[in-house]
């Protein structure tokens, strides 16, 4: 199984599976199909291991709020009766937790069955996996309450048809950050390299080289976290990130630097490495055209004999480069999937957004 079959496996199950039934009984029906939400396909990073849970051939189908209650009943009937049991060699029927609720128990919006079906309003599907309705502007903490991971939900996959043009234009209003978000997350990304600069040789000079190389690797993945942002890419869920920084223009001249940090036998290679990296990225924002990004620079540290690029300089040089007063003025804490790296929390907006609400609570208001 090659990888990143899932997204076009769905396709094709929409075409001729899901769209005939549409044609043929509800010809009037706005609708909008997709493949998008929870599920390594819709990344397209989907691979054999992939398929041995939740997973076949899906689409969520989306109808105007007005046509719901009287309409999705009929149509999911109607799907029902018409579906096969297997889709070219896939199993067409299988109960998920991915699934919306079928039965006594539905909720408004949304209704499911045992195949790969979906129905919902947008409203629902986006009260259901993402906690908040973003069919309008997203404020400052929107942006910054909800982990990159989460905007992939929305933006990855593919849309089918959009009749009514809704999930198309929040996809848009998604697709990436505003110009001074992005700056912060810069800034805030280029901070946590600075808070561990001279880490890797402290801890050598001192005889911990277990030390020295883990706290190289959470700095090599910052990098890689770096590099994504740079180049205006989302970072999906942790084990996805890798494949997601391969994918990057400037991955086949960063790995080899990356990959010498980790392999490095001794702290004075390792932290020559990481410098070499750190330098790339720099003049990998001035290539860019980053706003505000700075020309790198190298300056010890209390004398001390540890070499890296101050990290500090660029933080400072990005957040002046931010025009909203507000977001200029805020710590370098920068968006949750920043400060906090556990999955349990990321992976659920209330929790996310509660981390978020308890920074704010701690002096660091930014708006309601």
């Amino acid at each position: 199984m090659k990888q990143g079959i899932g997204i076009d496996l769905s396709r094709r199950f929409f075409e001729r599976i899901v769209a005939p039934l549409l044609e043929s009984e509800f010809p009037d029906l706005p609708v909008a199909a997709a493949r998008i939400g929870l599920g390594s396909e819709v990344l397209g990073f989907d691979t054999e291991m992939s398929a041995d849970h939740d997973y076949g051939p899906t689409v969520q189908l989306f109808l105007p709020e007005a046509h719901f209650d009287k309409t999705a009943g009929k149509l999911m009937k109607a799907l029902d009766r018409v579906m096969p049991d297997a889709f070219e060699g896939w199993n067409t029927r299988y109960s998920t937790y991915l699934r919306p609720p079928s039965g006594p128990d539905t909720q408004p919006g949304m209704l499911g069955s045992d195949h790969g079906v979906e129905l919902y309003t947008l409203p629902a599907w986006c009260d259901r996996f993402l906690e908040r309705t973003f069919l309008s502007r997203l404020e400052l903490p929107d942006w910054l309450s909800y982990p990159e991971q989460t905007f992939l939900m929305v933006t990855g996959g593919a849309v089918y048809r959009d009749d009514f043009g809704d999930l198309t234009a929040m996809r848009e209003r998604l697709a990436w950050f505003p110009r001074d978000v992005w700056l912060y997350k810069l800034a805030a990304q280029w901070n946590r390299i600075a808070e561990e600069r001279a880490f890797i040789g402290r801890a050598g000079e001192s005889g911990d080289e277990l030390g020295s190389r883990v706290i190289a690797a959470r700095m090599v993945g910052n990098l890689m976290r770096l590099a994504l942002l740079i180049e205006r890419r989302y970072a999906p869920y942790p084990k996805w990130v890798g494949t997601a920084f391969s994918r990057l223009d400037c991955a086949p001249d960063l790995t080899p630097l990356l990959t010498d940090t980790l392999a490095a036998p001794n702290w004075r290679d390792r932290e020559s490495a990481i410098l070499t990296a750190c330098t790339f990225l720099a003049e990998l924002q001035l290539e860019r055209r980053v706003p505000g990004a700075p020309k790198p620079e190298f300056r010890p540290l209390h004398d001390r004999p540890f070499r890296f690029i101050d990290s500090v300089a660029i933080t400072n040089a990005l957040r002046a480069a931010i025009e909203d007063e507000t977001l200029r003025g805020l710590p370098e804490f920068g968006a949750v999937d920043q400060f906090v790296s556990a999955n349990f929390v990321l992976a659920v907006p209330h929790y996310s957004k509660a981390a978020m609400a308890a920074v704010r609570e701690a002096g660091l208001d930014f708006g309601s």
